[in-house]
């Protein structure tokens, strides 16, 4: 999600123990997901059939999504039907797979698919019109949907707070999209674009994030980049998720942020993760400490692919 968006991995470490999560390191195989964390509704227990070949993964608030050859795999809390992944997709084909609150977002040849449901009246599931090929990118949020294509946005779904007025600037030449809670971000041209209703200074972008940067997160009211290889972050920092640990002060490719927590993948392959910890999502698993190629910060749990 971004309220935790993200990308994939695969073997099963339920809570990060140390011993158990010892031995899944000296097992993983290529495509493993390796998920740590709150596991209230099996969230971090994923099933047997994504311990290897996974290629992206996503968590959402308490389930996890994967793509294992073209098909999506999905876990954790039922409700909503957000774990029942249509037919048509299981048929295999999709290339992207983004998990929300209790929705998900996938693309099949360039078809914007979605499933799973909004809790709130005023907001369609429907993907809209220009969504039906040519999309890029998505990203589930947690009322709302953001999908990329030929570097224009498109935004649906729950929108009172402002989260789906896509702005002028966010209509063309866009190379990246998160969604988080109640704003959505951009990244065009190195700088940083958010919209949204701002309430704890989420979308109030500082000056270092005007150029130059190179990925962007979304959390529940926090957000996130990558400039130089260092982590830069802006908005809520309520549980400190935004008091950025050394350790990400450079060499950082990659990054995620959950309801309150944030993850961030270094260029060694090692996991750094930060902040609210009640449930063990910010205590890393010796198994996530090298060669992981991709990482995803769910509600309080985490998904990553050895």
């Amino acid at each position: 999600m971004s309220i935790a968006v993200g990308l994939a991995l695969v073997a099963t470490i339920a809570q990060a123990a140390a011993g158990a999560a010892g031995a899944a390191a000296e097992t993983a195989v290529a495509g493993q997901v390796v998920a740590w964390g709150s596991d209230y509704d099996g969230q971090s227990s994923p099933p047997e059939s994504v311990s290897s070949g996974v290629t992206q993964v996503s968590a959402g608030l308490a389930h996890g999504l994967a793509l294992k050859d073209g098909v999506p795999i999905a876990w954790g809390n039922a409700g909503d039907d957000r774990t029942f992944v249509p037919i048509d997709l299981r048929r295999g084909g999709v290339t992207a797979i983004s998990a929300g609150y209790k929705h998900n977002l996938a693309i099949k040849n360039g078809k914007v698919w979605s499933w799973g449901r909004f809790t709130q009246p005023g907001g369609s599931l429907a993907p809209p019109a220009g969504t039906e090929s040519g999309v890029d990118a998505v990203s589930a949020g947690y009322l709302h949907s953001l999908a990329l294509k030929d570097g224009k946005v498109f935004a649906w779904g729950f929108g009172s707070h402002g989260e789906t007025d896509v702005p002028a600037e966010a209509l063309s030449g866009v190379d990246a999209i998160a969604a988080g809670m109640y704003f959505s971000v951009a990244l065009k041209d190195g700088e940083v674009i958010c919209w949204g209703p701002n309430h704890f200074g989420e979308c109030t972008i500082p000056e270092e994030a005007r150029s130059g940067v190179t990925a962007i997160a979304a959390g529940s009211t926090f957000t996130l980049a990558i400039k130089n290889g260092r982590v830069i972050g802006w908005g809520n920092n309520n549980y400190h998720q935004l008091d950025m640990p050394i350790e990400v002060d450079d060499h950082v490719v990659a990054i995620s942020a959950g309801s309150q927590h944030s993850l961030a993948l270094k260029d060694d392959g090692q996991v750094v993760a930060w902040w609210y910890n009640a449930q063990g999502q910010s205590t890393v698993p010796p198994v996530a400490t090298t060669g992981v190629k991709a990482i995803s910060a769910g509600g309080y749990f985490n998904l990553a692919i050895k």
